[in-house]
């Protein structure tokens, strides 16, 4: 490889690890709980994009692209702890940047940290799909060509997750507004 080549290449990486790096950080945080193997994750998550970038296509918008190889490399993680309780759960996610502000919907610190709780114990793809949608604010299209499913997938499958949460929050028949008022 040519040493421009090889630098611009390494500038561009750089400069999408400046832009997403917070989304990315936040999105293996919320589907692992875990702050070491997230800063492992996040790390191997751009080195994977420098390794790769040749192989992009722009059929999709580079934040898509980089939360498909963090996706992959966060279901890898989840297979390997298979066998385990993996989640910690005492992490405090008050130093998460986040374009969605927890805090500001429901005031109640301890039931923020309880939803969080809560979303952890759901199946992997329910994750997924609750963290992309409801903490990312992803568009169905966006989650669809992250997960690489169909948007009637990704919308079934969100409707099951919100489901199982609220059936783990106990509140299976209340309405929205009658769960934070």
């Amino acid at each position: 490889m040519r040493l421009g080549l090889k630098n611009n290449r390494e500038n561009q990486v750089m400069e999408w690890y400046e832009q997403y790096y917070d989304d990315i950080y936040r999105f293996i945080l919320f589907m692992l709980g875990d702050r070491q193997s997230c800063e492992d994750l996040v790390h191997d998550t751009f080195v994977r994009a420098y390794l790769a970038i040749e192989k992009f296509e722009n059929r999709s918008g580079i934040k898509t692209w980089l939360f498909s190889i963090a996706k992959h490399l966060v279901i890898d993680e989840i297979r390997k702890r298979k066998r385990k309780r993996f989640f910690s759960l005492t992490a405090s996610y008050a130093d998460i940047p986040s374009s969605f502000n927890l805090e500001q919907h429901i005031e109640d610190r301890e039931i923020v940290l309880e939803q969080l709780k809560n979303i952890q114990k759901l199946k992997p793809n329910y994750r997924l799909v609750i963290t992309l949608k409801k903490i990312e604010e992803c568009s169905t299209k966006e989650i669809a060509e992250i997960l690489d499913w169909s948007e009637v997938k990704v919308r079934k499958t969100l409707s099951r997750a919100m489901q199982s949460l609220r059936k783990i929050n106990g509140m299976e028949g209340r309405s929205e507004n009658e769960k934070y008022s």
